[in-house]
């Protein structure tokens, strides 16, 4: 066998073994466990909504291995976006995130934490926020509240789980809205501001329904309102704050993302495997007893609705003094 026969049978095996080689590492994906991080503490929004699609992916067998949820909470979401965006290019780290709160992050840190750092995999949901008063409030109505505000600024105190999240951006925007004032209180999380409520500590909160769905189900915290467009179907006595006044629609956008750079077939996996979850009759219904708004995005959907956020973000944190904070 001459050395041009040797030459072309070498480049053929070549690339065969290059053809059979990406469907192992297809199929080998994935090989052990997945985190997902978590920029809460135990019990809080993000930590639920991410035991739930959890407790689905390995009831359902949607995929091979395990998701084990890694909590990483503080610094306003600071620490658990820092640590996934380190992670570049490794499919076995996802980051539970709060769209707006997502978008905020880096411009109020003033880290380079952005967009560019990460791969949106999939929005399972709007978790919509509201307005909760203890159940012996004196305030009977959205309106009511705002109004005291208004007459006497800063003696309304408001319970926020984090600085710069869709739980400051509502209050932030009432006061643009109606002149009113508030004390606002940042907590540790949005399971704290709510129990900060329940115990007379803050007048109300305006955290997320999915913190509180068993609280208002035990009437332990009456809600006001909802800042969706709509009246929710798990509450239809319960008004907007459209209704009252406020054209306003603001929620916490709950999806996932990885690290910027993994491997196209663990995104496309990843991604499938979150449509899937979005499709089963366990999430609906989940959706509905904690009253999400059924919406349901891709990662390119996701990625372009995050970069949409990013204008409205910047001039909120500007306007509140937030950067570097």
């Amino acid at each position: 066998m001459n050395a041009t026969s040797l030459c072309r049978q070498f480049h053929v095996l070549t690339a065969a073994l290059f053809l059979t080689a990406a469907p192992i590492h297809a199929q080998t994906f994935p090989s052990k466990p997945i985190e997902i991080v978590v920029h809460t503490g135990p019990g809080g929004g993000s930590d639920l909504f991410s035991r739930t699609v959890a407790d689905i992916i390995a009831r359902e067998k949607l995929l091979s291995q395990p998701l084990v949820i890694m909590n990483r909470a503080g610094g306003g979401g600071v620490i658990a976006q820092n640590y996934v965006a380190g992670k570049r290019a490794d499919p076995y780290t996802v980051y539970a995130v709060v769209a707006s709160l997502m978008v905020a992050i880096p411009i109020r840190s003033q880290m380079d934490i952005g967009l560019d750092k990460f791969q949106p995999l999939g929005l399972l949901g709007f978790d919509i926020n509201c307005i909760a008063v203890r159940p012996d409030s004196p305030f009977k109505s959205a309106k009511e509240l705002i109004e005291a505000a208004r007459a006497n600024p800063k003696t309304i105190s408001l319970g926020l789980g984090a600085i710069g999240g869709a739980s400051h951006y509502l209050p932030y925007m009432l006061e643009k809205m109606s002149g009113a004032r508030f004390n606002m209180v940042s907590m540790k999380s949005g399971s704290e501001a709510v129990l900060a409520v329940m115990g007379g500590h803050v007048q109300a909160t305006t955290e997320q329904l999915a913190e509180m769905t068993e609280l208002i189900a035990g009437k332990k915290l009456r809600i006001l309102a909802v800042a969706s467009q709509q009246r929710l179907a798990g509450m239809p006595d319960v008004p907007t704050l459209k209704e009252q006044g406020y054209d306003l629609h603001i929620g916490g956008g709950r999806g996932f993302v990885a690290p910027a750079g993994i491997p196209p077939e663990a995104a496309a996996l990843l991604e499938s495997t979150l449509a899937k979850v979005y499709r089963s009759q366990t999430w609906k219904d989940y959706m509905k007893r904690n009253s999400y708004e059924e919406v349901y995005m891709n990662g390119s959907e996701f990625g372009r609705h995050l970069a949409a956020e990013q204008p409205r973000m910047a001039q909120y944190i500007q306007e509140m003094g937030l950067a570097g904070k």
